[in-house]
């Protein structure tokens, strides 16, 4: 066992995805200790083939979907205004905008590269350090990671055989503690820096429920998720079915903004998304056999 996992830090050290880490890592194993190669095959399927972990892919492929029709900018343009008058404000964005899309991605990789892909530029416009901004987005993208629904809450309650609806209930009071000290903390480092604020004084409130107006349907959408898995009305995976047809609706229907070109980018960047997360599920059951 030791050797594995020796093995996989060693790999990893060496720049190899970690996919291939766990991978390679959980062969050397099977060849260590002569183990049948048919058990090495079944782990790696089964791990793929539980039917509440098709909640992941559908989540990411909801999420993607938001992004898409406009619900992201809205949510920016909701943190922003909220945030304007702090100093480091495009780093507060960012760890309000976590917050926000904790409830609608589910993926804490999703939401750090979205934000350096959004929010770097305009960091690096207004004269933020870019390790600064680099270690904000990354930092704040691990809020997600708590906030329903939160994929690895999918996996720990499949995994352990805990009520995954229990999970997202308790997901919400580390998840909001920790936005809360990380702006306290980009507060202080901003300061320290010389961040100034984007504006002096706080936004007017009724700027600010305008903004919370255009982002509602982003806003309502972990509070229904959370309502119809807590009650029983819908399993997880079940839950990931209706997050898609929500984002379609709220993209052609509310917003017209998901458009047939937008769509199919849309379904090529979640299968790219979908078949990394996959393939270190299926060798992550080997690792873990």
């Amino acid at each position: 066992m030791f050797i594995a996992i020796g093995i996989f830090f060693v790999f990893l050290l060496l720049g190899m995805p970690v996919a291939f880490s766990i991978g390679l890592s959980g062969f050397s194993f099977f060849m260590i200790r002569d183990l049948p190669m048919t058990v090495l095959v079944q782990k790696s399927i089964s791990t793929s083939q539980s039917f509440t972990m098709l909640a992941i892919p559908l989540f990411i492929l909801a999420g993607n979907l938001m992004n898409s029709c406009g619900i992201t900018k809205r949510l920016m343009r909701f943190a922003n205004a909220c945030t304007g008058h702090m100093y480091g404000n495009i780093g507060q964005v960012s760890c309000l905008m976590s917050t926000l899309m904790g409830g609608v991605s589910g993926s804490a990789v999703a939401d750090a590269s979205m934000e350096c892909r959004i929010l770097g530029p305009e960091m690096t416009r207004l004269g933020y350090d870019r390790g600064w901004s680099a270690a904000i987005n990354g930092l704040s993208g691990l809020i997600v990671a708590t906030i329903p629904p939160s994929m690895g809450l999918i996996i720990y309650g499949t995994v352990g055989e805990v009520s995954i609806g229990r999970l997202f209930m308790a997901g919400w009071v580390p998840g909001v503690l920790m936005c809360v000290l990380l702006m306290l903390a980009v507060t202080w480092s901003a300061r320290r820096f010389g961040y100034k604020p984007e504006h002096d004084h706080p936004a007017p409130l009724s700027e600010i429920l305008k903004a919370l107006l255009d982002s509602i349907w982003a806003i309502l959408f972990p509070v229904l998720l959370i309502v119809l898995i807590r009650f029983g009305i819908m399993s997880p995976t079940e839950s990931g079915s209706f997050a898609c047809a929500y984002a379609l609706l709220v993209g052609t229907v509310f917003y017209h903004e998901l458009t047939w070109e937008s769509l199919l980018q849309t379904l090529r960047d979640s299968v790219k998304d979908i078949t990394v997360i996959t393939i270190i599920l299926a060798f992550s059951g080997v690792f873990g056999y």
